[in-house]
């Protein structure tokens, strides 16, 4: 069972402290533990570090890695950059939603997976490439994506 957002932000706040330079390492602390941002949890670092709470949800919605919706378990993230497209990457995609049966940025009923686009990971070289729960995974095809994706519980 998930714990309670608050929680999170208050041993956050222990280990960061509460001045503006902490904001981000708030929210990604909460982002990593529950893979997702809660209002609650805005609304409580807003309040420990004297930043609006529009400021704090303009903070989260500006990078990708955060989000305020319930997200799955396991995160699959697919580059999305010309690199990866020119190589493969819609058909790994479309490989993906197939074999677990949702459309981009959708979880699964059971909460196992999300999967999400993103912009450049840095592995160009490699393309295709994504990141599942943060671990690079790269020189992909549709078999190999669906490969390790099915091996996350």
């Amino acid at each position: 069972m998930p714990r309670n957002p608050e929680e999170i932000v208050t041993e956050g706040i222990i280990e960061f402290g509460t001045g503006r330079e902490s904001l981000v390492q708030l929210l990604t602390k909460v982002n990593e533990e529950l893979s997702w941002i809660p209002t609650i949890a805005i609304e409580a670092i807003a309040k420990a570090t004297r930043i609006s709470v529009a400021e704090v949800y303009s903070v989260v919605s500006f990078y990708s890695f955060f989000s305020i919706e319930p997200r799955g378990r396991n995160i699959v993230r697919l580059c999305s950059t010309i690199s990866c497209a020119m190589t493969g990457q819609g058909e790994i995609l479309e490989a993906l939603m197939n074999e677990f049966g949702i459309e981009l940025f959708e979880t699964t009923d059971d909460g196992r997976l999300t999967i999400e686009t993103t912009s450049c990971i840095g592995l160009c070289d490699q393309a295709p490439a994504m990141l599942v729960n943060g671990e690079p995974h790269v020189k992909l095809t549709p078999e190999k994506a669906c490969d390790i994706v099915r091996g996350l519980e």
